[in-house]
């Protein structure tokens, strides 16, 4: 059923409740619309907001009204929310002579962009015979023409952020992701690189590589709507900071337990001729779980929310930072600090990093995979032995039929090794970890010695 055909049987049983008089005409009313919408032009699926104004200029009230939107042309237009009481489906608005109501209506443009939209919003009575009041024609600018994309990749060696004479970089590839479109180019004598005749849409341009160990920034999002020709994208490259920034961690013990105290010590020493500002540090980046938790307060100056700390050429800084070594790494059975060291996200390529471990002691785990020969067959009853990377303790088991087994003893890391002259290839090291985490499966093969 057709929601004009339910409105009309809408309207027969208010008529039946309340007595209300259906017109023959629009001559009685006078509600009068206007629309208005900012902006443009629109790419489609971003939101555009119209604002629709409905006044009762006339003498007799307006009930029981939904708000229409009629397609008149160019790209489809859609209204995903904003109607209020406007909405098809309830019981409609009201509104009584001399009253005005705005309506903030939020919608798309739809599918393929093919010119201005061109829409009439209006009210419509459940009588099913007014003609629609209110009306008011709207256009919503589309993006239309093309954008060429390019820029110029710079090597930028005195740092002041600014494509100097001489520092064009060559031979930097650049990739252009947009809506069904990968495209990479390779920037000339001159650093530059362009992506000519793009239809309208968000394009990410994304620096790749740079030759001569300069490291490019990071991508840049760029909306093409053809309102400019051209946009101009440069990237800037720097020297790696691990080039004047060096980085140890040292921790303060060699065996933890969970819940025990750590302080980390963090080194940082610029043997550059700039002022580093800003530093900051930034450990598991992974999230794999094998680090201290380290509060922003423990982090002090290095914090990665903080201003950072400076480190002028020639200096050396220590940072302590206090951590708590946590339940997660004791099912690792090890604290593996590695961290990272930078004061700028976009160039993290290149930046110094650290790394230092310790043993924690107090849970079991288990490990499970599998040997097997050079052809990929399970070796059955292989005596296999794992021992501890950091403590030295050797467990041993053999394996089964298929050539698989499984590992059981304190969590840690593990390097396994077989009886005979043979030496095992696969995943080193080996973790047995505690069975609310374990994801193993790893594979060996046994090959001659």
């Amino acid at each position: 059923m057709g929601i004009r055909r339910v409105l009309v049987t809408l309207a027969a049983v208010l008529v039946a409740i309340v007595g209300f008089a259906v017109p023959a005409s629009a001559e009685d009313y006078d509600l009068r619309g206007t629309a208005v919408v900012e902006g443009g032009p629109y790419l489609a699926g971003e939101p555009v907001t119209v604002k629709y104004t409905v006044t009762n200029a006339g003498t007799r009230g307006v009930y029981y009204s939904h708000g229409i939107a009629d397609h008149l042309g160019g790209t489809h237009f859609w209204v995903d929310s904003g109607w209020g009481d406007l909405a098809p489906g309830g019981f409609g608005a009201s509104f009584e002579p001399g009253e005005t109501r705005e309506y903030l209506l939020t919608g798309t443009l739809t599918g393929a962009l093919d010119g201005d939209s061109r829409f009439r919003l209006s009210v419509s009575l459940l009588d099913g015979v007014t003609p629609p009041l209110a009306p008011a024609e709207v256009v919503v600018r589309a993006a239309a023409g093309t954008t060429t994309i390019g820029g110029q990749a710079f090597a930028d060696a005195d740092e002041d952020g600014v494509a100097d004479p001489g520092e064009a970089l060559a031979g930097a590839e650049v990739r252009l992701y947009g809506p069904d479109l990968s495209a990479t180019r390779t920037t000339g004598a001159d650093g530059r690189y362009s992506f000519a005749d793009l239809p309208p849409g968000r394009y990410d341009v994304y620096p790749e590589s740079a030759p001569g160990g300069w490291i490019l920034g990071g991508g840049t999002s760029v909306r093409a709507d053809g309102s400019a020709p051209v946009v101009e994208v440069p990237l800037r490259a720097l020297r790696p900071l691990s080039e004047s920034l060096h980085a140890k961690v040292a921790l303060d013990r060699d065996v933890y337990r969970v819940g025990d105290p750590a302080v980390l010590t963090v080194t940082l020493a610029n043997t550059g001729s700039r002022v580093l500002s800003g530093v900051y540090g930034a450990c598991d980046r992974g999230d794999i779980g094998r680090s201290l938790d380290i509060t922003p307060a423990g982090w002090g100056e290095l914090d990665y929310f903080g201003p950072g700390a400076t480190i002028r050429p020639g200096e050396t800084r220590t940072f302590e930072v206090p951590g708590t070594v946590t339940e997660r790494a004791g099912r690792w059975g090890v604290l593996e600090q590695i961290c990272d060291f930078t004061h700028d996200e976009a160039y993290h390529a290149g930046v110094p990093d650290a790394r230092d471990t310790a043993k924690i002691l107090g849970l079991d785990g288990t490990s499970t995979g599998r040997i097997v020969t050079e052809t990929g067959d399970g070796l059955a009853g292989q005596s296999v032995t794992a021992t501890d990377i950091d403590t030295g303790q050797a467990l041993t088991t053999t394996t089964d039929a298929d050539g698989n087994l499984t590992v059981a003893g304190p969590t840690g890391r593990y390097r396994l090794s077989v009886a005979g002259p043979w030496v095992l290839d696969g995943p080193a090291p080996v973790y047995v970890v505690s069975e609310t985490m374990n994801q193993n499966g790893w594979v060996f093969t046994r090959h001659p010695a």
